[in-house]
């Protein structure tokens, strides 16, 4: 069987999103999530779709630094938390999102967020039970797997079925 040129291969597979998020903490281990500009019933972690950069840790960087003002080492990348799929619906390609721990932050670096007032209204830090009363299913069960990998060492894979296709 003869090899396609390479131009000819890539339009055979399927095409998709990179997202980065990081996972930050207060220092009594209560979840950082931020409020959206475009659905004020939207709670996220810190994060945004991969550009052009190359690879996941530096968009998550990229992102923490435009939506917070945090700058992150490049190096040691943190632990993986979450691996994360959606499968392609509704005109968008598949997602593929991966989590990083961001480690724990102090009150004088929580009081000196500076968010981008383009994408975010607000940032909360509140225990996970009280999360679990304001977030959606599906962001709960990210939340929640994420505080589990870091409880437990170890990463979490998530399934994101489309609503009308839950494969």
């Amino acid at each position: 069987m003869a090899q396609l040129p390479l131009a000819d291969h890539l339009r055979t597979l399927p095409h998709g999103i990179l997202f980065g998020l990081v996972h930050f903490t207060d220092t009594a281990g209560n979840p950082l999530l931020m409020e959206s500009v475009y659905d004020p019933e939207v709670w996220q972690f810190v994060g945004g779709n991969m550009e052009f950069d190359g690879e996941p840790w530096r968009c998550a960087r990229r992102e923490v630094l435009e939506e917070t003002g945090l700058v992150l080492p490049a190096e040691p990348v943190p632990p993986l938390l979450a691996l994360v799929f959606r499968p392609a619906a509704d005109g968008w390609p598949f997602r593929v999102g991966v989590v990083f721990d961001g480690g724990e932050l102090s009150a004088e670096q929580l009081a000196g967020l500076v968010l981008d007032p383009a994408e975010h209204a607000d940032h909360a830090v509140r225990p996970l039970a009280e999360w679990r009363t304001v977030l959606g299913p599906e962001r709960l069960a990210l939340l929640e797997a994420v505080v589990e990998a870091r409880r437990t060492g170890r990463a979490a894979y998530l399934h994101v079925p489309h609503p009308r296709n839950p494969s």
